[in-house]
Order: C-alpha cells, then structure tokens, then sequence
C-alpha cells in the first residue's frame, strides 16, 4: 500500500533539514579547525603548523606589555595619574605640584581631542617620552577647550598665556623655559627635551 503524499512531503522535507544541518555543521567544523590551526595547535604529524610564528609574535608581545606594566607600576611609584606613555601622564593636580617640587623638566602639552593637528602630533608626543627617564622629565597632557577641560586646566592655560591647543610649556625648577604653539615632529621633540635637560 503506498504512503499518503502528505507522509511522503514530511518524509522529504526531513531529508532537506537533515542535510542543510549536515552541511551547515560541516561548514563550521572546517571553520573552526582552520582557527586552531592558526593558534598553533599541533598537527597530526606532530608538527605545528607555520601560524607558529604568529603564537610566538603573541608570546613575545606578552612579554613587551608585561616589561611596560613593570616600568608604568615603577612610574605610578613616583606618580598616581595614568600613564599614557613612558614618562608622559595624563594632567592631575597632585602629580603636577609633586613634579613642579622635584627637579624634573616639565612638558605640559595642551590637547583638544577635536583638533586633527593635535591627534596627529600626539603620536610623536608618545614616541618622545616613550623612553625617557622619569627621574629627569615627565610630561602631562592638558586638555584645552574640549569637553574634558577642568577649571583647573583652564587656569593652567591662563597662567601660561597658552591660547592654543597644541602648545607646549617647558618648566624648569619653577620657571617656565619654553613655550611653543607650533607643531613638532618627533626629532624636535628630542632635541627641545635633550637641550632642556642640560
């Protein structure tokens, strides 16, 4: 006796389902054994794969951050504000006044988030005090007429006359030494540091 053809549509349909799953989870198999394979999971020969390399690069990245946590941790001995960059800090009063009591040169570089110039400058703002030594110069970034300006970083500006972002204020032992609203490179940025610092 033949099947219903409603049994036979239902018998069909099933077979349809079964074989999109089937391909579907075929599909994410594929997918996710090209992704072991690039985190350096071993193959069946016993040998990895060449993303070895690319676990390796991760490995030794680790290692880098973990060396710049240490130094950050030994800079946020000497100072609490966050570190944005080797001896280059985002501004806060205490950090300021204890920098201005030590015999450290003093950068205070004003930045307005909505000005490109600055953005593009800030880069090698980073790169110049990446490398420099806490014990000799640190650095603040000041924000200028944006929306992270306090009352205090106003009257910061004020104090210095600064009427631009992208301005930078050099203090040595109380007395401003410099001050310069145009934008460096980075090898300005270490010749300025570098004959500040004699």
């Amino acid at each position: 006796m033949d099947k219903p053809t409603g049994v036979k549509n239902i018998n069909m349909k099933g077979i349809i389902i079964a074989g999109i799953v089937i391909v579907i989870a075929g599909g994410w198999y594929l997918v996710s054994s090209k992704d072991a394979a690039k985190e350096g999971v071993m193959m069946e020969d016993g040998h990895k794969g060449d993303s070895m390399m690319e676990g390796d690069e991760v490995m030794m990245k680790k290692e880098d951050d973990s060396m710049m946590m240490e130094g950050d941790s030994m800079m946020m001995k000497a100072f609490r504000g966050e570190v944005i960059s080797g001896a280059l800090l985002e501004y806060s009063s205490e950090d300021y006044k204890k920098a201005l009591a030590s015999e450290r040169l003093v950068v205070l570089y004003f930045y307005a988030d909505w000005c490109p110039l600055c953005k593009i400058e800030f880069e090698d703002t980073k790169k110049a005090f990446k490398d420099q030594d806490i014990d000799n110069v640190v650095g603040f970034r000041v924000h200028f007429n944006d929306g992270a300006t306090t009352k205090e970083m106003e009257n910061l500006a004020r104090e210095y006359g600064v009427a631009y972002q992208h301005t930078k204020v050099f203090i040595k032992n109380g007395e401003r030494v410099l001050k310069s609203p145009e934008t460096w490179g980075l090898e300005r940025y270490n010749e300025e540091i570098t004959n500040n610092l004699k």
